[in-house]
């Protein structure tokens, strides 16, 4: 469980929910919200594509690791982090250090339904190539100490789950202990 009033990672695949579902729980919980990918697209001044596009995905993972470093210290804040953030190890290991990882744990066929309709993705090329980005991160996100299944739950629902499990929060009927 998260420690008292750190900040709360949500990781997972592209489309599996991350920023809806935060945006709800940190609504819940009276807590901010920062989408990473949006805050990197604002420190850039460009779009995540044309960062992969233009300078590479090395430069965002720096870009992404500084600004997660920059949240030390931050309390009662929910982050979205994009897709292959915590399947980057530096990163991990500053998410773990400043706070709790939460799965956010979709099938991958939900994943991209999603993800089609939002913006461009710079590391979604086709099927194929998505189920092997996808399979090459799950143990990363299986490392993650929360997990939630999100397959039958609305973002709604999910953050009410999460909140109920969190400290100082009890949970509800019919809630498990954990979060799977």
């Amino acid at each position: 469980m998260p420690r008292d009033d750190t900040p709360l990672f949500l990781v997972g695949f592209m489309g599996a929910g991350k920023t809806t579902i935060g945006q709800a729980l940190a609504r819940l919980l009276g807590w901010d919200f920062l989408d990473l990918d949006e805050a990197i697209e604002a420190a850039e001044g460009r779009s995540i594509a044309r960062i992969f596009a233009e300078s590479g995905e090395p430069h965002f993972r720096e870009r992404e690791c500084a600004l997660l470093a920059a949240l030390a210290g931050k309390t009662r804040l929910v982050v979205a982090c994009g897709g292959g953030t915590y399947a980057h190890p530096p990163a991990a290991r500053v998410i773990d250090d400043l706070g709790t990882a939460l799965w956010i744990d979709a099938p991958l066929g939900l994943c991209l339904r999603r993800a089609a309709s939002g913006a461009p993705r710079p590391l979604l090329r086709g099927p194929r190539q998505a189920e092997a980005l996808y399979r090459s991160r799950l143990p990363r996100y299986r490392a993650a100490p929360l997990r939630i299944d999100v397959e039958r739950l609305t973002p709604d629902e999910a953050a009410e789950r999460i909140a109920a499990l969190l400290p100082g929060r009890p949970a509800g009927p019919g809630r498990p202990a954990d979060l799977s």
